[in-house]
């Protein structure tokens, strides 16, 4: 249980100045993944506010941490509705990074409340809501335990996937300790197979999901030395300056959604075919297996033929952007992104990357469309305004000999 004082003084803080670039074009400079939907009633930061909600967290013991003036926008458009005040809305430079913004979120807590034990969270995570989630309750009230006798605690889960592990930074804690939170003794990040299989085995760590709790007072004594406009500080640097890190270990369903594939993975599908939609548009599937569709209002999909993939359409400065991504290749996405950085509104009608033989249709609409196709081969895409206004995207997988 939670001690009644405690409840008090509980804060959240939710740091959203991350930008997503493996979800491109769905993530873009001017709406980043954490403001992107989730599902069909939730963008990302929604629910990450929502399921600590679930804790006892107040509305009004919520900030939201931003690191321009479009994310601002954004974090206020969509969190007052569920209750978060402006004025816990916080702009900060973007080169503190995220050990910086939990820095700079416990000052501005601690003007508020000097009492304050706070929740740090990345804004762009999913937490199966469903399957486990008392397991994730249970595992962050342990944490805040932990926190209220003066002991800096990061939220740790075990993760049995191999490919998950390997992507994932860990904590290793010690085995022996008695404590409901364990010690941590160190760090690994992103390990090699060989050295996740052996991890595994041992079974002495745990996936650090980034969510951090400790007193407002604990972690601005540990940097009362940090000057952030001079000093580069990074998480690895911050829990170092913490002295003794403990751990609570949950066992939950946990993704940090950091690609399509990913995404496609949580979200719901169809029973028999299992595909999945995201988005207010229309999507229309004709024998499409194992994929995800990304259609925003005013848009229509119709796809054909699609397998193991993602087709999102997303509009940025003006202009409707399609991507065409296999799932075994959706760590490419990054290249779109430096493509488009590095060219913006002079891209050409098509770009790919490990595609063949994929073609855009020419249409009255095509100088207003720009497609990718990253991992696919033979995928034919047209689009057209209708009459209706909407947009209609048509992507259906071609026979290899050029025929539809």
């Amino acid at each position: 249980m939670i001690k009644e004082k405690t409840t008090n003084h509980l804060w959240l803080a939710v740091i959203a100045g991350g930008q997503g670039t493996r979800l491109f074009p769905l993530s873009n400079e001017y709406c980043p993944k954490q403001f992107c939907q989730l599902d069909n009633d939730n963008t990302f930061i929604q629910a990450t506010v929502k399921r600590f909600y679930e804790i006892g967290i107040q509305p009004n013991h919520v900030i939201v941490v931003t690191t321009n003036e479009r994310q601002t926008e954004l974090a206020r458009k969509q969190l007052m509705p569920i209750g978060i005040i402006t004025p816990n809305i916080y702009q900060i430079s973007a080169s503190y990074g995220y050990a910086g913004a939990m820095i700079k979120a416990a000052e501005f807590i601690a003007e508020q409340d000097s009492r304050a034990i706070i929740i740090n969270t990345p804004s762009d995570q999913y937490i199966n809501p469903e399957d486990g989630f008392d397991s994730f309750i249970d595992c962050v009230k342990l944490a805040i335990r932990s926190a209220e006798s003066d002991a800096p605690t990061i939220v740790g889960v075990k993760i049995r996937d191999l490919v998950t592990f390997v992507g994932c930074g860990h904590a290793l804690y010690d085995p022996e300790g008695k404590d409901f939170c364990r010690r941590v003794t160190g760090f690994v990040e992103k390990p090699d197979e060989k050295t996740a299989k052996k991890m595994m085995r041992a079974d002495d760590s745990v996936c650090n999901t980034g969510i951090n709790v400790w007193s407002a007072e604990s972690i601005l004594r540990a940097t009362k030395d940090i000057d952030l406009e001079r000093d580069k500080i990074n998480t690895d640097d911050l829990m170092t300056l913490l002295g003794e890190l403990r751990v609570a270990i949950g066992e939950f369903d946990w993704h940090d959604c950091g690609t399509l594939k990913s995404l496609w993975e949580v979200s719901r599908k169809t029973p028999n075919h299992h595909n999945a939609s995201l988005g207010k548009g229309y999507v229309d599937r004709t024998d499409c297996l194992g994929s995800l569709f990304i259609a925003p209002e005013g848009v229509e999909i119709y796809a054909t033929d699609i397998e193991d993939g993602s087709v999102v359409v997303s509009e940025i400065d003006g202009l409707m952007y399609v991507a065409c991504v296999a799932h075994e290749e959706c760590q490419l996405v990054r290249q779109l992104v430096d493509h488009y950085h590095s060219n913006k509104r002079i891209l050409s009608n098509d770009y790919s990357v490990k595609s063949r033989n994929c073609i855009v249709e020419r249409t009255n609409f095509s100088d207003q469309i720009r497609v990718s196709f990253v991992g696919m081969d033979y995928i034919s895409i047209s689009a057209i305004k209708a009459r209706n206004g909407a947009i209609q995207v048509t992507v259906s997988k071609r026979a290899e000999n050029g025929k539809i």
